[in-house]
């Protein structure tokens, strides 16, 4: 932990000595994680991706032969296994909390009390929004996933429905644990999901123009 803490705080350094502001140097400094990060996140896409295709085609076996069902279970047993052996479910977010640790302690290190140009009524980025602004905004990007599955123009399969109780539920999530949280994290978690969320969308565009170019084949 002590090498990836040294290692960040070095590059967080680095970039502030282009920058000359703590705020946009740890936006930089999240945009190279997630960058890095990118090649596990497209894996873990892609088996989620796998996962709902193989459980649309099962629900489909299922309602073909509603009334038989021997070969529901000779039609199906291939998919499930395939669905079994699902690893990555969570791969990203578990990678992401050493990171997210080693952040917090070099925010909390460092020798300064300075504020950024991004939020300019903030005093320090080790205090707190005392405006809730910060939160307020990552609470709200929080949910832009969930609002462009149910785009039709991302859609890559059949959806599950937009639930209003799971937009409510993640924002005011994403509110607790930043509403106490030093806005350095805050700018963290708000460029992390902001990634996050054109990430998902440059994938679906893939998908969408893939599976296109695999039917006309």
């Amino acid at each position: 932990m002590n090498i990836i803490f040294n290692l960040f705080n070095q590059i967080l350094s680095n970039i502030f000595n282009f920058t000359g502001d703590w705020g946009i140097s740890i936006i930089f400094l999240t945009i190279l994680v997630r960058i890095i990060l990118v090649p596990f996140s497209i894996k873990q896409k892609s088996e989620m991706y796998n996962q709902q295709r193989i459980s649309q085609k099962i629900q489909d076996i299922k309602l073909k032969y509603k009334n038989n069902e021997k070969r529901i279970k000779e039609e199906t047993v291939k998919y499930e296994q395939q669905l079994a052996k699902s690893t990555l479910g969570c791969l990203v977010t578990f990678i992401q909390l050493p990171i997210l640790f080693t952040l917090y302690n070099v925010v909390m290190k460092m020798p300064v009390q300075v504020g950024t140009i991004i939020l300019p009524w903030v005093s320090s980025i080790k205090l707190y929004d005392t405006y809730y602004i910060v939160p307020i905004i990552y609470g709200l990007i929080s949910i832009c996933p969930q609002l462009i599955n149910n785009l039709d123009y991302f859609k890559v399969l059949k959806e599950v429905k937009l639930s209003k109780t799971n937009l409510i539920i993640t924002s005011i999530f994403s509110i607790l644990i930043t509403i106490k949280a030093p806005i350095a994290l805050g700018l963290y978690f708000i460029t992390t999901s902001l990634f996050t969320l054109f990430e998902e969308i440059g994938y679906r565009l893939y998908i969408k123009k893939f599976s296109a170019a695999s039917s006309n084949c």
